[in-house]
């Protein structure tokens, strides 16, 4: 399982960086047409907006799955290990649940936005508002493998 997560965060990783490619040129060709020519392309905010939400949370789901996301550990360094693994354990349990529902709740909002067009677009804003449950359903499944490894981790120390 954790191999098939690794591959699909460097895919998702790649991904990632053509977005914040693509956002920072398009906004440098919006720049320079504006100041240059006076030219001003309507629906590029629009799409910027759209770039910029799904890499951000794309972003957010590869960093979460290599734990490089930003952790406050000043109470976790204080703690005994066998605390901290317990506490671990329930608060990985209670990620799983609110993220369970973020993709449920996400998922009906994005639905729901389908309805409402961009400004300059013809096109729904529920395709950046999809970021939040499709993302939040990659980390769902990096928080369950999470869980299962220390769950047979933990079985193995326990010899049950």
């Amino acid at each position: 399982m954790q191999k098939i997560i690794d591959y699909t965060m460097k895919r998702i990783e790649l991904l990632v960086g053509v977005l914040f490619i693509t956002l920072f040129l398009l906004n440098i060709l919006k720049i320079s047409l504006r100041y240059f020519w006076g030219i001003s392309w309507l629906w590029v905010p629009d799409f910027s907006r759209l770039v910029f939400i799904w890499a951000i949370f794309l972003g957010t789901s590869v960093l979460y799955a290599r734990r490089e996301h930003l952790k406050m550990d000043f109470f976790v360094n204080k703690m005994k290990k066998s605390t901290w693994g317990k506490l671990s354990l329930l608060i990985d349990l209670c990620l799983a649940i609110f993220l369970f529902i973020l993709i449920i709740e996400g998922f009906k909002v994005s639905i729901i936005r389908m309805r409402i067009p961009f400004d300059m677009w013809n096109i729904p804003t529920g395709y950046a508002y999809a970021a939040v449950p499709v993302c939040s359903a990659i980390m769902f499944v990096t928080t369950i493998s999470k869980l299962s490894n220390d769950f047979i981790k933990r079985r193995r120390i326990w010899k049950i």
